[in-house]
């Protein structure tokens, strides 16, 4: 199953609509990884139904009163995805704060989380860490940006970032 990995959109979603529909062909559904989670609701009622993808989501620190759990465990395809914004793990920059202290005792092989504005991708100790960046603001010199993370049962969790193109 392939999923696009989305975060930090803060409003904007125009860059994340022409994103799904350029890859429906290629997706099974849609993470959104907090900033703003009302982003999150409107792409899930335009897409989720008719072309029918699965959307997750957790709220980031731009979501105050938010009930939806600040984080998620996700079981797919034999992996275990652990789902966070970010801020909550004292991720900053190019590092991924204390999630490699609270991923393994989830048991999580995958760990999803936004909040920096800096795509991310790495491997630590077996377990796969990513963070997309930001389609809408992004930081640290980097380009708009989305992944790809693609899971299939008995292989390793494998994830690409690409930078948004116009």
């Amino acid at each position: 199953m392939k999923f696009l990995i989305i975060s930090d959109t803060h409003g904007r979603i125009d860059r994340a609509a022409r994103l799904i529909e350029a890859l429906r062909p290629q997706i099974d559904g849609v993470w959104h990884l907090g900033d703003n989670y009302r982003d999150f609701e409107l792409l899930k009622k335009r897409f989720a139904l008719p072309l029918k993808l699965a959307f997750q989501a957790v709220p980031g620190n731009c979501d105050p009163a938010c009930p939806a759990p600040e984080m998620r465990l996700i079981p797919v395809e034999g992996h275990q995805v652990f789902m966070c914004h970010g801020h909550m793990y004292a991720v900053s920059g190019g590092n991924i704060g204390v999630l490699d202290m609270v991923a393994p005792s989830s048991g999580a092989d995958v760990v999803l989380f936004g909040h920096t504005h800096v795509p991310l991708l790495q491997t630590k100790n077996g377990i796969l860490y990513l963070n997309p960046g930001s389609l809408s603001l992004p930081r640290g010199g980097s380009d708009p940006s989305y992944a790809i993370l693609e899971l299939a049962s008995g292989v390793p969790a494998r994830a690409e970032i690409f930078s948004y193109q116009e």
